[in-house]
């Protein structure tokens, strides 16, 4: 355990002298294919999907919406009794500002997962997709556009500017490790709330193939690797009740992000079938120059069914523009689980 904390450190100071900006979210732990391929596979059952929605600065002209959905499955290998495959699928898009510049994105990703003990399980994980950047000029104005006459911009005057292109698509590679460490001692065969505790320390690193993003044809343009290292523990301190802390650091070319979440859950039924849990937390996001807002949270679990609610109560200086309001988030996430009998990949412990 401490060997394995020392390396995902070690991951964490490399490259904590770069800096990154993709999409993101500030429940980014209801996120998982945008944190690592590699937690493809990891969870309590046998299909999850999962959808985020997230409006940002609707107060401002430079609003954002990010919609991120997918899926991901076990695949079983019978004579494999140490380890389990897994694959998924994810659909990203954001759009920001009045040129409506936006980012659509297919990812398809695959995992292995092998059991190192009783309580450890490393996971490798790779993801491939294609992404489509564009933008639009309909609600745009230029210099060349201004009327003297009435102080305005004339659309129907020529723009007078060049744009080799309005969309670019590529390509794009990521691939990331995770450790999940949990008691699996004893097989669980439906899974009855009773063994809650987990611990997930990993790192992703997006972009391998440094794509081109440009809209010219000069390759000047290139994004930046992001690297995603994180904790995500969950501790069962009672019967009903658990404390859990979210941590992720972003670095992307010359940009930085930090994000930290602490929150507890109680559990109102755990019974099979009629689960209830209700949770709160809350978040804050910051880089080295500043802090940037505090999201507290609400979840509600009902039996397969998990959402939650946050809200970005913007700190920096931009909140002169915002009036603190950063945006609100949500998250769903459904589960699909089996009783276990032959196969204890598909038991609903992991």
């Amino acid at each position: 355990m401490k060997r394995i904390l020392y390396l995902w450190l070690l991951a964490f100071w490399v490259v904590s002298g770069l800096h990154a900006q993709d999409l993101h979210f500030s429940q980014f732990a209801y996120s998982p294919s945008n944190l690592n391929p590699a937690l493809t596979g990891v969870f309590r059952g046998n299909t999850r999907l999962a959808a985020n929605v997230r409006s940002q600065w609707s107060a401002v002209p430079v609003d954002y919406l990010t919609f991120s959905a997918g899926g991901d499955i076990k695949i079983p290998k019978r004579y494999d009794k140490n380890g389990f495959f897994a694959a998924g699928m994810a659909f990203n898009y954001d759009q920001a500002g009045l040129s409506r510049l936006n980012l659509a994105n297919l990812n398809f990703s695959g995992s292995y997962t092998h059991q190192l003990a009783s309580f450890a399980f490393l996971t490798a994980g790779v993801q491939a997709g294609f992404t489509r950047r564009g933008f639009d000029l309909d609600k745009l104005t230029f210099d060349a556009q201004y009327d003297p006459l009435t102080s305005v911009g004339d659309p129907s005057k020529n723009h007078g500017e060049d744009f080799p292109a309005f969309s670019n698509t590529f390509g794009d590679l990521s691939a990331g490790i995770n450790f999940r460490f949990q008691d699996y001692s004893s097989c669980e065969i439906v899974n009855d709330l009773s063994k809650r505790s987990y611990l997930d320390v990993g790192i992703g690193i997006f972009h391998l193939n440094r794509p081109d993003q440009s809209f010219g044809n000069n390759g000047d343009s290139k994004l930046f690797i992001r690297y995603s290292p994180y904790l995500l523990a969950n501790k069962q301190a009672g019967d009903i009740v658990d404390v859990f802390a979210n941590l992720n650091f972003q670095f992307q070319g010359p940009y930085r992000e930090w994000l930290a979440a602490l929150g507890g859950r109680v559990y109102i039924d755990r019974t099979p079938g009629n689960q209830l849990s209700v949770a709160l937390s809350c978040g804050y996001r910051f880089n080295k120059e500043f802090g940037d807002a505090v999201f507290p949270a609400l979840e509600v679990q009902v039996d397969r069914i998990h959402g939650s609610f946050s809200y970005d109560i913007n700190l920096s200086d931009f909140n002169v523009a915002t009036l603190r309001r950063g945006g609100p988030e949500f998250t769903i996430r459904y589960i699909i689980s089996r009783v276990c009998f032959n196969n204890k990949y598909f038991c609903p412990l992991l």
